[in-house]
């Protein structure tokens, strides 16, 4: 993918600030729009007033023909406000947005389609939004239509619809209409994976021919299949600019950290009903650290605190791709554990890593032996510990990299 010398959205200074109480936001409101009728007595729009809050402030970036930017965030990052922002559904506070070319938006599952009306009519209806007519989108039905993968039940109301098909519909329409920049905010999680890889291919091929693409998704093989670069919003602000997989990165170191205060806090906060907290669990082989070589033996290590001994505990562990999406594998111990009052760890060995070459997470729990009931879990409620297991280069590595292997198994092949 190729992206020209010039910009097609450009953010300077973007701030944008909100009330969290309705009948102040209200009176801020009337002030606001008799500040714009009188410029001169309008207050400076950089000052918080009594219960207002930063959703964004001094955001700034450019994007250029043919690239793909990821926002990265936690939830209430200011993601989708700087999204609305972009497609003129709200007015920022201070700060400018210049956008070249049409755009096309799929901000919040639903937005635009009638649910009274059907699928085909909705279709028109959100391509006139856009200022095409009934003429000119004629003759993209077919395509619309079959991308959707509806079938006849493109017919029906889409009050009827589910999750997942309101948003085959409103992605199909937004994105055979060609818009020059396509703003998508986490509509394609609720896509099933055949749609999901439908999509992606799409915007791949968007982008080759010279479309812009701004992605909001906590789904982090969307955002390394499809965009170059990333930024990572954080209350508001932008904390790291860079690549894509730079911008993933610095999300999730930023996670970790977050998760070790989390068990800070949930060890200050152990009680009879919640007696246990995992601390920490650690993967090391020959060398100290979370690298290990491919095929070596590698010592697990979960560190727990106890607020009472426990005498039926059982515990365990799975490893999962790096996007958390897939567990490849895992184990639990078949015997029972005691758990000591106070720090102890938990250690298992595992004689042989199955697992290729790449960055892996690690997830853990203890529970109560007979019922399964949990009384502790690492990875769940807060970030899982990262596995990168390495190889030395060669055909097979690469080849594995190729088809996406995750683990290796022994095999005799008949001479």
């Amino acid at each position: 993918m190729s992206a020209s010398s010039t910009p097609v959205v450009e953010v300077a200074g973007l701030s944008k600030k909100f009330c969290g109480q309705l009948r102040t936001s209200l009176w801020y409101g009337l002030r606001d729009i008799a500040a714009e009728a009188w410029p001169r007595r309008r207050r400076g729009a950089a000052t918080l007033r009594r219960a207002e809050f930063w959703s964004l402030q001094d955001v700034s970036f450019e994007l250029k023909r043919g690239e793909a930017l990821a926002i990265v965030g936690a939830n209430g990052a200011g993601k989708s406000t700087l999204l609305k922002l972009l497609n003129g559904l709200i007015k920022p506070d201070e700060g400018s947005v210049r956008l070249v070319g049409q755009v096309g938006a799929l901000i919040e599952l639903g937005v635009g389609l009638d649910p009274v009306l059907t699928g085909l009519e909705n279709v028109f209806v959100r391509a006139a939004l856009m200022g095409f007519s009934r003429r000119s989108i004629a003759p993209l039905l077919p395509a619309i239509i079959e991308f959707t993968g509806l079938g006849d039940a493109i017919m029906m109301p889409v009050q009827f619809y589910s999750s997942g098909m309101v948003s085959r519909l409103a992605y199909a329409v937004a994105a055979h209409l060609h818009p020059d920049i396509l703003l998508v905010d986490e509509v394609l999680a609720v896509g099933d994976f055949d749609f999901q890889r439908k999509c992606i291919n799409h915007m791949i091929g968007y982008l080759a021919a010279g479309g812009s693409l701004i992605l909001v998704s906590h789904q982090p093989h969307h955002i390394q299949s499809i965009c170059q670069r990333g930024l990572v919003l954080d209350k508001g602000r932008i904390t790291f600019t860079g690549t894509a997989v730079e911008a993933l990165d610095y999300y999730f170191s930023q996670q970790l950290a977050a998760s070790a205060a989390s068990a800070a806090s949930a060890v200050s906060q152990l009680s009879e009903a919640r007696p246990v907290a995992i601390e920490n669990v650690t993967l090391t082989g020959a060398e100290a650290g979370p690298v290990v070589q491919v095929g070596s033996e590698v010592l697990l290590t979960l560190t727990y605190q106890a607020f009472r001994r426990i005498e039926r505990a059982g515990w365990g562990y799975s490893i999962h791709t790096s996007d958390g999406n897939v567990c490849i594998t895992g184990a639990y111990c078949p015997q029972l554990v005691v758990l000591r009052e106070g720090q102890h760890t938990l250690t298992c060995r595992l004689p042989r890593l199955p697992l290729t070459a790449g960055d892996y997470l690690v997830k853990a729990v203890v529970f109560e032996f007979e019922s399964l009931h949990p009384f502790a879990l690492w990875g769940w409620e807060n970030s899982p510990s990262r596995l990168r297991v390495v190889d030395a280069p060669s055909l097979e590595n690469n080849a594995q990299k190729m088809i996406q292997q995750l683990i290796t198994i022994e095999t005799e092949w008949p001479q």
